[in-house]
């Protein structure tokens, strides 16, 4: 029996969590096979920049290809991912929806748990060694980083990242471009509103307003975003 041809990942946008995707798309028998830049690189004095990033991929696979978003046309047998992980990829997200109309895949490594009682738009990415828990909804495009636990029931709004080690207490309801940092803690049945940032090591105990930002522990506002 003739062996079917590994299937291809687009990765639409670069930042430092490229390199989470590839390792996801490795582990799951996917190949990148291209990396779509809409903005030109901009690499700080503490980045790796996307060159390196593909080049730690010798030996491991075909190295992926760098096209402008000017020059892509969508291919057969592809799946498509955005790479940003900020919020603002919701612009990005506008941008391929006026030009290419895609869909995209939900991509999750296979460490990680995901209830089969919970539910994830298109364009989720879910890390190694999380768990997302029964009855959880996580909108198009929400990035749940690696050693996340989303607690059962817990409504996730699009464009969300969850960075790694954050845990989400069940019953909550989460905006929609909401920041939960690095280990953070949400205890449960709270309200997390559009756009808020709950900062590094915060433990928020009461609800959180939409657009702000909170630190601290208890988690206390500090300022607008």
């Amino acid at each position: 029996m003739k062996k079917s041809a590994p299937r291809r990942l687009v990765i639409f946008g670069a930042s430092n969590i490229v390199s989470d995707l590839f390792d996801c798309a490795l582990a799951n028998g996917l190949v990148p096979v291209k990396v779509v830049l809409h903005l030109p690189e901009s690499t700080g004095a503490r980045d790796i920049s996307l060159a390196t990033r593909i080049a730690a991929l010798k030996g491991l696979c075909e190295p992926p290809q760098v096209q402008r978003l000017d020059d892509f046309q969508p291919g057969a047998d592809e799946l498509y991912l955005l790479g940003p992980t900020t919020p603002t990829r919701v612009n990005l997200a506008a941008e391929l929806e006026r030009r290419f109309g895609l869909g995209y895949h939900t991509l999750i490594h296979p460490t990680a748990y995901v209830s089969p009682l919970a539910k994830l738009g298109q364009g989720v990415f879910v890390g190694a060694n999380s768990v997302i828990g029964p009855g959880a909804r996580l909108g198009d495009h929400v990035f749940v980083n690696r050693g996340v636990t989303i607690g059962h029931d817990t409504h996730i709004g699009s464009f969300s990242r969850i960075q790694p080690g954050a845990n989400l207490g069940g019953l909550s309801r989460i905006g929609r471009g909401v920041t939960v940092a690095i280990g953070a803690t949400l205890l449960e049945r709270l309200v997390i509103g559009d756009g808020a940032f709950v900062g590094a090591g915060a433990v928020a105990t009461e609800d959180v307003a939409e657009g702000v930002l909170v630190l601290g522990i208890p988690a206390k506002f500090k300022k607008a975003l």
